[in-house]
């Protein structure tokens, strides 16, 4: 049995899905399991540069584009003293620094600008004529793929084998898949792209296929895989729009909708809590086996008798959708009452310059600040409080690493994850989702009541109790009855 996780893309910024795949490649480890993780996408730089940030394997990574080309995943080793080996022309370099090189050839109105990683090897190179870009090269220790544009616009890719050979090529319309050609086959859209990777996998009947991202990718599988392989997909997050259902109609959300009108097909469906299983059971129309495991564990509980009661901590991407902005604002509100307050921030994303003007603005670099994206494991110990505004979270795997570290929570009072880590009053506080522009004053009324009840004190102990049923053997153990697999004997932590 081959256990087989489908993604689209990965990057820098790594959501929730990709933390939960390397959880569950971690517990899917612990069980022995021949585990694989597939990537639809098209990634410009060398995925490893990705997946070596999640620690995982290079041999447990199946990106559709190398898998397709027959070629290993290998580390970005191809220097810029090779590639101006290669060039026949006499040339002159006419900027460089730590992130490019710009080189123009003598006599030609031609310009290659070479991208360069942080370790100073080659990620891609422009080539332009008459300053329009015509290719882009990308590398990992060869030539991956180059893209052919005309007129700005991505028209064509070819790919190569790691010996050089051309693997395949695919053409675009209007910046989607248009054509593939393989192996003297033709494939229309992105469907028949996707279905070729599978049909490459051999699939027998007890491989397993988990389907983390299904928008725009399960409607193109389902047809290839449907009683071939065991079919599961996985709810990452709020299924539905509950404000906007009743009794007669369920709107889902749109990442899942496939899934749910087409349930008879799935072997099952796994939610991350038990809340949410109920919800979904009640509304599918179809008897489905929806089953509860959570997308993180814990190896231990940590109980840090040092830390600093006032000092506050959130752990996420900086997303829109994270409402870090409404944690700022209700801090410094708070810290005229509390003059001990502070508040770190950790976490990269496209809301970062904005978080750091509201802080600016505010006057608040002295007690908040931006920390970027580090590993929290003993981190988390050392703060008072874990805070958050994000109003749907399907589960919260910083909500989960925090309490495991002795961590009281403030968060939404909304499912799932909220109301499965906190227990309001005794190891945190709940306080009421409202209009966005309102909730800094329901969260900085939260942090008083936190406060005036002593909780950054009495619900460390509380956090560590609700923590002990995260712990890896446990559910390891759960991972393992959906598929089949015990631990063996002596692999107990």
């Amino acid at each position: 049995m081959r256990i087989f996780s489908v993604n689209k893309g990965i990057g820098f910024a790594s959501s929730g899905v990709e933390y939960a795949q390397k959880y569950r490649r971690e517990l899917l480890e612990e069980l022995k399991a021949d585990d694989y993780y597939i990537y639809l996408n098209y990634i410009s730089k060398n995925i490893v540069i990705y997946t070596d940030l999640m620690e995982f394997p290079k041999n447990k990574i199946l990106s559709i584009y190398n898998y397709l080309s027959e070629r290993r995943n290998n580390e970005s080793t191809y220097r810029v003293e090779d590639f101006l080996a290669t060039i026949l022309d006499e040339y002159e370099i006419i900027h460089k620094n730590n992130e490019s090189i710009r080189i123009n050839l003598k006599n030609k109105n031609t310009e290659y600008k070479i991208w360069l990683l942080k370790s100073g090897m080659i990620d891609r190179i422009d080539y332009v004529e008459n300053s329009v870009l015509i290719r882009v090269y990308h590398y990992d220790d060869s030539l991956n793929n180059f893209e052919e544009y005309q007129k700005g616009v991505l028209v064509r890719r070819v790919f190569f084998k790691n010996d050089g050979k051309q693997a395949f090529e695919q053409y675009y319309e209007k910046g989607q898949i248009s054509t593939t050609f393989i192996d003297g086959k033709i494939l229309y859209g992105k469907y028949e792209f996707y279905q070729e990777l599978f049909d490459k996998l051999q699939l027998k009947t007890d491989d397993v296929i988990l389907i983390d991202r299904g928008l725009d990718v399960v409607e193109g599988l389902l047809p290839k895989l449907a009683n071939k392989a065991r079919l599961m997909s996985v709810v990452h997050a709020e299924h539905y729009n509950e404000p906007l259902s009743d009794s007669h109609h369920i709107l889902w959300n749109n990442n899942y909708q496939y899934v749910f009108d087409h349930a008879e097909y799935f072997d099952s469906i796994i939610v991350s809590t038990e809340r949410q299983n109920q919800v979904l059971r009640s509304q599918l129309k179809h008897k489905t086996n929806v089953v509860t495991i959570p997308v993180g564990y814990v190896d231990n509980i940590i109980n840090n008798r040092k830390y600093d009661p006032h000092r506050m901590v959130t752990a996420s991407r900086l997303a829109r959708e994270k409402h870090i902005d409404v944690i700022v604002k209700a801090v410094v509100k708070a810290k005229s009452i509390l003059p001990d307050l502070s508040l770190d921030i950790y976490g990269e994303g496209g809301e970062r310059n904005l978080i750091q003007n509201i802080i600016d603005d505010l006057d608040a670099n002295n007690y908040v600040h931006l920390l970027g994206h580090k590993k929290m494991n003993g981190i988390y110990g050392q703060y008072g409080a874990y805070i958050s505004a994000s109003t749907s979270e399907g589960f919260g795997l910083s909500l989960l690493e925090a309490i495991s570290e002795s961590l009281p929570i403030i968060g939404v009072d909304v499912d799932y994850g909220n109301r499965e880590f906190i227990m309001n009053g005794q190891n945190g506080v709940l306080y009421p989702r409202t209009e966005i522009e309102e909730l800094d004053i329901n969260l900085e009324q939260a942090i008083l009541d936190f406060y005036s009840n002593k909780l950054e004190i009495s619900g460390r102990s509380v956090a560590r109790k609700k923590a002990k049923q995260y712990l890896k053997n446990n559910v390891s153990e759960q991972w393992g009855a959906l598929l089949g697999l015990k631990r063996e004997v002596g692999d107990e932590n």
